[in-house]
């Protein structure tokens, strides 16, 4: 699984880090409170452990880690971008936009 991440996604990012220092990045399928397994919404959670059992995904220099469980729920080839108008990431692939509004959640 491959990662792109924009110019503008890095520096979004890279500012949750900064204000975070020691937490890591997981991209997560995230269920909670949806009614089903497979009605979740990509996120992005920012921790200081990963949850389960985890591998770091190849990005373009972000560090971020998915479970491995969660690999299923998204596209071998995807982008990370930032939408300025909702000043939110957006999660898509060739063939979907994944999530237009992807949040970054601190755990």
């Amino acid at each position: 699984m491959n990662i792109h991440v924009t110019d503008a996604a890095k520096q979004a990012l890279q500012q949750a880090f900064d204000a975070n220092p020691g937490k890591k990045a997981q991209l997560r399928y995230d269920a909670e409170g949806c009614g089903c397994a497979v009605s979740g919404v990509p996120t992005i959670w920012l921790a200081e452990e990963l949850t389960g059992q985890c591998e770091q995904l190849e990005t373009n220099g972000i560090p971020l880690y998915i479970q491995s469980s969660q690999k299923v729920f998204f596209d071998d080839q995807m982008t990370i971008d930032y939408n300025e108008k909702a000043k939110t990431l957006a999660l898509k692939s060739p063939a979907e936009m994944l999530s237009p509004r992807m949040s970054i959640l601190v755990k």
